[in-house]
């Protein structure tokens, strides 16, 4: 097996392949460094990518120990895993100095509140009316049911179910008359 250096020295004269054959020889020791100081396994996979990135970025200024590339890459890989810790450490700060977030109002509670009214008179209305009746608006305004699967499932005529919505709207918007509801949204 060739040393480090003279792999090196081949990858520099312009074989690729060599860089493959550094990263083989020497990612699983940078990997377990990484682990070994305490970072997680998918963070140390990236650090040890970083580690070899900068390894190819500075190619031309690398350091040997003893003919072999490890100790460069290992120092650096501690030097990646240093600055990691730094940004997230400033990335906290940053976060701790942010004002809290204000609590927004859920808008429902707005709709909610200018309808209030309505929707009371609405319920009063409702309320006055037989269980046949809302049973029967629910199945055609909610459940978008017919008006004839809708009375067959209330044991009624279709005629007879059109008579008691007929009159359930003409009750509710004697009831809201002086509400400002449109004639649509009784529908």
């Amino acid at each position: 097996m060739d040393p480090d250096e003279d792999v090196w020295a081949d990858l520099l004269d312009g074989d690729a392949d060599c860089f493959g054959v550094i990263w083989d020889r020497h990612r699983d020791r940078v990997f377990r460094n990484l682990c070994s100081a305490g970072v997680a396994a998918v963070d140390a996979e990236d650090m040890t990518a970083m580690a070899f990135l900068e390894l190819w970025r500075r190619r031309d200024v690398v350091r040997f120990v003893d003919g072999s590339l490890l100790p460069w890459l290992l120092v650096t890989a501690q030097n990646v895993h240093r600055n990691a810790a730094r940004s997230r450490r400033r990335h906290r700060a940053f976060l701790a100095k942010l004002p809290p977030p204000s609590s927004a109002a859920d808008p429902a509670d707005r709709v909610v509140e200018s309808h209030s009214e309505t929707v009371q008179r609405v319920r009063e209305i409702m309320r006055t009316g037989s269980e046949v009746d809302r049973a029967l608006l629910g199945m055609t305004a909610l459940d978008d049911l017919t008006i004839r699967e809708a009375a067959t499932a209330l044991a009624l005529s279709e005629s007879a179910a059109k008579m008691r919505l007929s009159r359930l709207k003409a009750r509710l918007r004697a009831g809201l008359a002086d509400a400002d509801v449109r004639e649509d949204q009784l529908r």
